[in-house]
């Protein structure tokens, strides 16, 4: 009733005086295409033929039909009229909205088709026009953007049945428009905007998430600062398809079946500065029309193996790839693009000994226009070309220097340089070394560019020696183990386990060894074929499988000795073979799903060159490394805990202890001392493992390499001497495995009655596996690392 009463006074004021409205006292003049003409209102008060809406009331929002409101927006010094409509009742764009409309949005409506004369109403203001979620909406009539001279953006978004505007949607005049956004619709190929005229460059072109599949030759012919292509459907680009644009923008991310380039895909575009290939699936990237670029993007884009010649650009700054080896062809030119460096080096000396000679003046012409045309003057000596003042050169039509300016080359070729710059200091081998642009991301001692091991020559003998002794020495240990005519007893079954989980190891060292060896010098060449190729996969599963199967060995090894030594009289009590088998079957399990796991996805093998899974980039990978150390160190408290309470044992029994159990702690010992071996081997990789996990790592990634190199397997070579090659009691069995051969068969018999006569024979010879625990089964109990086997026989 108040606003009614407001009104009516206002109306009844204006006729009584003739009141004509001027600018108030913002300066806000009434908008000069408001209706002369205004019905009567629901109370049937007609105000005067002449009065506009009071410009110093608040903004008022008028409904003129179901689901659609209007209202003022203040934009100083402008005051701009939005609209907004929405509801399934909308079949057709409203054409009796509030007069001087500049923004209008629709938004869930059931428009089918945007016709001609669709905006026609509004032509003389509309500036901003937004079409979202609209999903029948299926065709756009050409001329629907005819006549409208003010218009800025157009924003189409949600419309999935909407396949194609075709080519006279936008031969019309559009001095102002400056973005135009076509999202999440069913367009099926890129709209013609080659007919579109403008007094300005566009600024925005996006085409994101359509159903595009093919960018056809001449298809672009724009200037933008901005063309988006993200996440469509496409799967070749041809030949000039941009020609004769001008974008400095162009980003095709997440076409993941994109992967048919020409080699003139890019050629004729013009002034492109910044390119994203992002998650794509090429194999390679043309170069033509990209020589001026400042910025490349190919992040997730794991199908380019082979980068082009960092000469191939002039002006990189920032590079972002997938493979962080792909950044070392800009710290090594000469050896990523040999002839394309000896061609660089030899253009560059010969400008230096131009501008060295006795020239009058300061400057120089080279007028070899082939050699001008085809040397690139790459990242690699961008420091010395940015020194290099070219003659003027004028700009393309740009605003806020979006794009490149050109160089401009005299008529007869000439291209004049400042000799005193050129010949400044550094020399110029400094200057064809120069610090070239920034690339993510950057390689370091687990991602290297020269030497897979480094390029001390210490880690690579010491891998190379490492796996060889480990390969022989376990070899060994298992054909005697298995080749015995002897029942298999808990303790040969468990050394066997062991002996085979070294020999992971070392085949492990041997896979890497022998891919150090294949790539000295260069492997940023060989690195993604290595690290995505079989090798590294089957080398990652090995090291992993052996490590996880011998922290779960040795724990049933310790176990099950303190338990034999603890309850030696209870004969009944002792591990039998079947439960040992089935407890090492577990363990087997364990091991081979967590060597499994970064094949699945979980962690990767393919993140360092030595092929251990030490990617943390998720929650599920820290948990996966967190879990595997947390296990070792739970392995390494039980190994512990289990000696001190033998060790107890031994002193508790004081002079009285038996035969057996005199034999049972000499074992364990013995055992104490691989054990120690395996803590001082393993315990470093654990402990600054446990610290970088953390976030605070203690030691720098040349370090933790050297660690993980030399440390991490040195068991695998040292246990099977320790504790069985080097024994009086292996001696023996290697002798009886040879003269079942008829090789050594005197010395056999000698050394097999010399057994027996101290009693120290094959007492596994009688018993069950589980009861037969005597002094000489006893010598066969192994102590092993939580990556390396080891079994103990008598001392030598």
């Amino acid at each position: 009733m108040q606003r009614r009463a407001v009104a009516t006074a206002l109306v009844t004021a204006v006729t009584l005086t003739h009141f004509t409205v001027k600018a108030d006292q913002d300066g806000v003049e009434p908008h000069p295409t408001w209706p002369f003409a205004v019905k009567a209102d629901q109370n049937g008060v007609e105000p005067h033929p002449t009065w506009p809406p009071p410009p110093q009331l608040p903004p008022m929002v008028q409904s003129h039909e179901p689901g659609c409101s209007c209202s003022d927006h203040r934009d100083p010094p402008r005051l701009l009229v939005k609209c907004k409509c929405r509801g399934d009742h909308l079949q057709r764009v409203p054409s009796d909205l509030q007069r001087g409309l500049h923004i209008l949005s629709i938004t869930r409506a059931a428009i089918e088709v945007l016709a001609a004369d669709s905006f026609q109403p509004y032509r003389e203001s509309l500036t901003d026009l937004s079409l979202v979620r609209l999903p029948n909406l299926r065709l756009i009539e050409p001329g629907v953007f005819n006549n409208l001279p003010h218009l800025r953006t157009i924003d189409i978004h949600s419309a999935p049945m909407l396949t194609i505007i075709s080519d006279a949607v936008f031969q019309t005049h559009l001095p102002r428009l400056r973005i135009f956004r076509c999202t999440n619709t069913g367009l099926q190929q890129i709209p013609a905007l080659r007919d579109l005229e403008s007094k300005h460059q566009l600024h925005l072109v996006d085409l994101d998430s359509n159903r595009i599949s093919l960018i056809p030759e001449r298809s672009f012919y724009i200037t933008s600062d901005q063309v988006s292509l993200n996440y469509n459907q496409i799967e070749e680009i041809e030949a000039f398809a941009f020609h004769n644009s001008t974008i400095a923008t162009l980003s095709l991310k997440g076409n993941r079946n994109l992967h048919i380039l020409s080699e003139d895909s890019f050629s004729g575009l013009n002034s492109l500065r910044k390119l994203d290939l992002s998650e794509t699936a090429i194999t390679f990237l043309p170069t033509l029309g990209l020589r001026g670029l400042d910025e490349l993007r190919l992040q997730g884009t794991t199908s380019l193996k082979v980068f082009p010649s960092v000469y191939s650009f002039d002006s990189l700054k920032d590079v972002y790839l997938t493979y962080s080896c792909h950044c070392c062809a800009f710290r090594f030119p000469a050896r990523h693009d040999p002839a394309g460096f000896r061609r660089h080096k030899e253009f560059v000396e010969k400008m230096i000994r131009d501008c060295s000679s006795s020239f009058s003046g300061d400057n120089v012409s080279y007028n070899d226009r082939a050699n001008q045309q085809n040397i690139s003057f790459g990242p690699a000596n961008t420091s010395f070309w940015n020194n290099i003042e070219f003659t003027s050169g004028s700009s393309t039509t740009s605003s806020e220097e979006t794009f490149h300016s050109i160089v401009a080359v005299s008529p007869n070729g000439q291209l004049q340089v400042r000799c005193g710059h050129m010949l400044g200091g550094g020399g110029s081998k400094g200057r064809l070394q120069g610090e070239g642009p920034r690339c993510f991301p950057a390689p370091d001692a687990f991602s290297p560019c020269e030497d897979l091991l480094g390029s001390g020559w210490k880690v690579r003998i010491s891998a190379w020696l490492v796996s060889l002794f480990a390969l022989v020495g376990n070899t060994c240990v298992l054909l005697v183990l298995l080749s015995s005519r002897f029942r298999m007893s808990v303790p040969k079954f468990l050394m066997c386990n062991l002996a085979l989980a070294d020999l992971c190891m070392g085949l492990y060292l041997l896979l890497i060894a022998i891919a150090d060896a294949r790539s000295q010098g260069a492997y940023f060449n060989y690195a993604i074929d290595w690290q995505n190729g079989i090798g590294c996969q089957a080398a990652g599963f090995l090291t992993v499988f052996a490590s996880e199967l011998s922290v779960f060995t040795l724990s049933v090894i310790t176990s099950e000795r303190w338990y034999t030594i603890t309850y030696a009289i209870h004969l009944n009590k002792r591990l039998r073979l079947g439960s040992a088998s089935r407890i090492m079957a577990a363990g087997w399990l364990y091991s081979i799903a967590m060597a499994a796991l970064p094949l699945l996805g979980v962690s990767s093998y393919s993140i360092t060159s030595i092929c251990l899974p030490l990617q943390t980039s998720s929650a599920v990978e820290t948990v996966y490394l967190a879990t595997m150390l947390a296990v070792n160190g739970v392995a390494f408290g039980v190994v512990c805990v289990c000696y001190g309470l033998m060790y107890a044992s031994i002193r508790g029994q004081g002079q009285g202890r038996s035969g057996r159990v005199r034999s049972d702690l000499s074992v364990a010992k013995r055992m104490a001392l691989l054990v120690l071996t395996d803590l001082v081997c393993w315990a470093p990789v654990a402990f600054f493992g446990l610290t970088a996990l953390a976030g605070h790592p203690l030691i720098d990634l040349p370090s933790a390499k050297l660690l993980l190199v030399s440390f991490y397997p040195l068991n695998a070579c040292a246990n099977p001497y320790l504790y069985a090659l080097l024994t009086r009691q292996y001696r023996r069995d290697l002798l009886a495995l040879f003269a079942r051969y008829g090789i050594c068969s005197k010395q056999a018999a000698t050394r097999h009655r010399g057994g027996l006569a101290g009693g120290g024979g094959h007492g596994e010879a009688r018993g069950t596996g589980g009861r037969g625990s005597r002094a000489g089964e006893g010598e066969m109990v192994l102590g092993h690392s939580p990556h390396h086997t080891g079994g103990l026989y008598s001392p030598p």
